[in-house]
């Protein structure tokens, strides 16, 4: 019976695992999700990197503080461009919102805040993997969180962070650029499909 146990253990630790690796894969196989890096005048790099240590997960990209179902609340929020509501939380936007119920929405912060960051393996097709910021060549390098999957895993999410790094550039926290955020379907016959893009300039 522990054999048995130990071996499904084995087994959903490898199904997880490859799922995870293959919306990796196909955040970065698609260029067209890196079209923000044409923003300002850049251009698309040719070849991509990506800093081998994972990100923790933003607090606010499925979850706010503020009651939000509170219309002045709501509005203040709006009206502040500041704020998490206008530049992260992905429900804003009610074609993503009418997806989930407030149970789901629950999971997934939860799920995200629980995720530690952890070391990636060297063995992507789309990218190689740098150490730091300071091994980063001059140019754009993006660093990425480990995605999440939704309670039915039907859905997949994944967060990629645009950075550009140049001479005057002095350390991380110097070279953020912008933001990615992809969520993936898992649909019948025909595997995982990207059906969202959510893209924010960092100025």
């Amino acid at each position: 019976m522990k054999f048995l146990l130990f071996i499904t253990f084995l087994l959903t630790g490898f199904y997880s695992y490859s799922q995870e690796h293959e919306i990796i894969e196909l955040a970065f196989k698609d260029k067209s999700n890196f079209d923000l890096t044409t923003f300002l005048d850049n251009k698309k790099p040719t070849k991509y990197f990506v800093l081998k240590a994972t990100d923790k997960w933003y607090k606010y990209r499925f979850y706010l503080d503020e009651d939000i179902k509170n219309d002045s609340i709501r509005k203040a929020l709006e009206d502040d461009e500041h704020s998490p509501y206008n530049n992260s939380f992905i429900f804003k936007d009610s074609s993503i919102d009418i997806l989930f119920n407030n149970t789901e929405k629950t999971h997934l912060y939860l799920e995200t805040q629980s995720i530690k960051s952890k070391i990636l393996p060297n063995n992507f097709k789309e990218f190689s993997l740098i150490s730091s910021f300071k091994t980063a060549k001059n140019g754009f390098f993006f660093s990425i969180s480990q995605p999440i999957f939704s309670t039915d895993k039907q859905f997949a999410f994944i967060d990629i962070v645009v950075h550009n790094k140049d001479k005057d550039t002095e350390d991380l926290n110097q070279s953020y650029f912008g933001t990615i955020l992809l969520i993936y379907q898992n649909q019948k016959n025909k595997g995982w499909i990207q059906i969202k893009k959510v893209k924010r300039l960092i100025l």
